[in-house]
């Protein structure tokens, strides 16, 4: 497991956050969690156009897939690591401007949730995450 990113941020309040390490595990589980979102919006959007003849979720998927490029833009090919940061990684999850914002942060709180029951380094992941947006 590569250690990247121990840092002290600002968030949009000013307030300075404790140290939090951005581990390549928790990396990897941010990348997969928006890609995931982007399939489920997907699928939304494919069932939606079939059934319904319109996209309910056009703009959303759009975003979200913008968000999931600049991680990818990251990538270190070379050494297969990740190299953003917690900013980024807020971004990424909770930079949208619809209500849609809330439900990928309960989402992701979730699935942190959930890893966390597995590997205790995702208990405070979403906190950290949120708290650096």
């Amino acid at each position: 497991m590569y250690t990247v990113n121990t840092q002290f941020y600002t968030n949009l309040n000013n307030n300075t956050i404790a140290n939090f390490t951005l581990t390549q595990a928790h990396k990897r589980f941010i990348v997969q969690f928006v890609a995931n979102v982007v399939q489920q919006l997907t699928a939304v959007n494919v069932d939606n156009a079939e059934e319904e003849q319109y996209f309910v979720r056009l703009t959303d998927v759009l975003e979200v897939l913008d968000n999931l490029q600049m991680l990818y833009n990251t990538a270190d090919d070379d050494s297969a690591v990740f190299t953003f940061t917690l900013a980024q990684a807020a971004q990424a999850l909770l930079c949208y401007d619809t209500e849609y914002r809330e439900c990928i942060a309960e989402e992701f709180e979730d699935a942190c949730n959930d890893a966390a029951a597995d590997d205790t380094a995702f208990a405070n992941l979403a906190a950290n995450v949120f708290a650096a947006y």
